[in-house]
């Protein structure tokens, strides 16, 4: 969280001081404001539509899978392994440039859908093309699960980093790790729609070392963050006394990860805006 609150203020900065130096000295002159579309409102500086973010097979993140973006028939940006790993990103992240039609004849025009390949296999995925914006992407082969953003406190966090983990149950059986929960069709007795999902503390040698007193239902999830649910977990040990400061702070190692990538979308957004101000100064007014 701190990843994140860092690049939303960087963001902010960046797009104050870029308002104040876009400002014409002239009263009577009133500049061409910049178009924006889409899921962002940031402009990017480029003749392009930006993509960021991860593979996922098997309801695991992959790095060794090239991606193939494509408009219609057209394949108009490939992104082969390994991906760029930027500091603080939690992991490798997939980063792809599907540029426009102007450079590369039958790619990108606003509002052309894009699809994508991982591999030779298409995925359900699609994003929209919109000139000069970043967008989250998450691309998904293999059968369908839950992705909850886990939020624990400050000793369980610790327990985590000591090797313990945080596993979701179905009934009796574990279905997966962290926020990731299987489905019935990985793994027979898991997630179906409804199902409910409990999450247990394991030591390294699997025994239950505490129960989240927060219980959870399966739904798959389609590969957008804004659609993960947060969850904020309080632990009971197996004892039955209660954990201090556990759902206050801290994030389990899956969290981590997944707000060093949306640390990473604010961090590229907020370089888009200090660029697309510094255009903006060398422009001549025009009367």
């Amino acid at each position: 969280m701190t990843a994140l609150r860092a690049a939303f203020i960087a963001f902010l900065c960046l797009a104050i001081a870029g308002s104040a130096n876009a400002r014409t000295p002239t009263p009577t002159t009133t500049p061409t404001p910049i178009p924006t579309a889409g899921p962002t409102a940031t402009a990017w500086p480029s003749q392009s539509s930006e993509f960021a973010g991860s593979v996922w097979v098997n309801a695991h993140i992959v790095v060794d899978r090239g991606v193939t973006a494509m408009i219609g028939n057209t394949v108009c940006a490939t992104a082969p392994p390994p991906y760029i790993t930027p500091p603080g990103a939690g992991g490798p992240v997939l980063s792809i440039s599907v540029p426009s039609q102007e450079v590369s004849p039958g790619c990108g025009y606003e509002g052309a859908v894009v699809t994508f390949l991982v591999g030779d296999q298409r995925v359900s995925q699609t994003a929209v093309w919109h000139a000069g914006t970043l967008q989250g992407l998450e691309l998904i082969i293999g059968p369908p699960f839950a992705n909850f953003i886990t939020i624990t406190g400050a000793e369980v966090d610790n327990a985590l980093r000591a090797g313990e983990k945080l596993v979701p149950y179905v009934g009796g059986k574990a279905c997966g790790y962290g926020g990731v929960v299987y489905s019935s069709e990985q793994e027979p007795g898991c997630g179906v729609e409804g199902s409910q999902i409990t999450f247990k503390l394991l030591d390294a040698e699997g025994n239950v070392v505490a129960v989240a007193n927060q219980t959870a239902a399966w739904y798959a999830w389609d590969g957008n963050y804004d659609h993960a649910p947060r969850l904020n977990l309080t632990f009971t040990p197996a004892g039955g006394i209660t954990m201090p400061g556990t759902g206050t702070g801290g994030a389990t190692e899956y969290e981590a990860s997944t707000w060093g990538r949306l640390s990473l979308l604010l961090g590229l957004a907020g370089l888009a805006s200090a660029l697309a101000a510094f255009q903006l100064r060398g422009r001549t007014p025009t009367r």
